[in-house]
């Protein structure tokens, strides 16, 4: 992985000149089908951009857009008033390939087999990149990455869908991506599935655990007592993802499955 330097000098984040110290990493696509970097960096190289990361990862390799102490601008605000990743967190922009559209946030149009090739290089760019960083500031790879969406579950970010939304249609999402991370920090090149489900189980431990002393949203509290009462849910994690046999078990309890 090649990592070259173009600092956003002339962004507002960059002027701010506040720095942090990092604490863990937030991975991010750009939500837009641009895989070249320099038409990114056009766009965010001067005054009046509301955002700001650290880096771009491109299929070539990595260029780094702020110093990896700095505060950057990439997770938005998260609800209730929480304390930001902004300032917490090392962030990084995956650029996204040519070919495809978006509506409501979903991929609209997008050719995972056209496309593999293209996420295999920014995917490994990303895990050594993450590897670098976990490496530089004594961050643990399991616990201390995620991406933009867990981020918001964990009370730390807006509400964004990336990178889950692109991950999952090659096969990958963030927890293999944190077990590669863990690997090549081991000096391994891929994990056993053995090894990937023992790590998985842990890693999915930590977040339930941070997630359980979560609560509800001030806009969705009301309701949230009433599901717990009514029994519909158990009143625990109120931010944490839906699976779909929880949304069944869900419709079950209404009675909207029939008999």
């Amino acid at each position: 992985m090649e990592i070259t330097e173009h600092i956003l000098t002339n962004n507002d984040c960059y002027k701010a000149g506040k720095t942090i110290v990092p604490k863990g990493i937030m991975v991010h696509s750009t939500g837009v089908a641009q895989p070249d970097v320099e038409v990114m960096l056009r766009a965010w190289d001067r005054p009046g951009v509301e955002a700001c990361a650290h880096a771009f990862v491109h299929a070539d390799g990595v260029t780094e857009t702020l110093p990896w102490n700095w505060k950057g601008w990439h997770a938005g605000k998260p609800a209730d008033g929480k304390v930001s990743a902004n300032n917490t967190h090392i962030s990084f922009e995956i650029l996204e390939p040519a070919g495809h559209t978006y509506q409501g946030g979903t991929m609209i149009g997008y050719d995972a087999r056209k496309n593999a090739a293209y996420f295999a290089a920014v995917y490994r760019n990303a895990v050594e990149l993450c590897a670098l960083l976990c490496q530089r500031y004594k961050l643990n790879p399991m616990t201390d990455i995620v991406d933009h969406s867990e981020g918001h579950r964990l009370g730390i970010a807006s509400n964004h869908a990336d990178v889950a939304h692109w991950f999952y249609r090659h096969g990958k999402s963030m927890d293999t991506l944190r077990a590669d991370v863990k690997a090549r920090l081991e000096g391994g090149e891929e994990m056993t599935q053995e090894q990937f489900n023992v790590l998985f189980a842990a890693a999915q431990a930590s977040r339930e655990a941070a997630t359980a002393v979560q609560k509800a949203s001030t806009w969705a509290a009301d309701a949230w007592k009433k599901a717990e009462a009514a029994g519909v849910l158990d009143g625990k994690s109120p931010q944490a993802p839906l699976t779909r046999e929880q949304a069944a078990l869900i419709l079950e309890r209404l009675g909207l499955l029939g008999k």
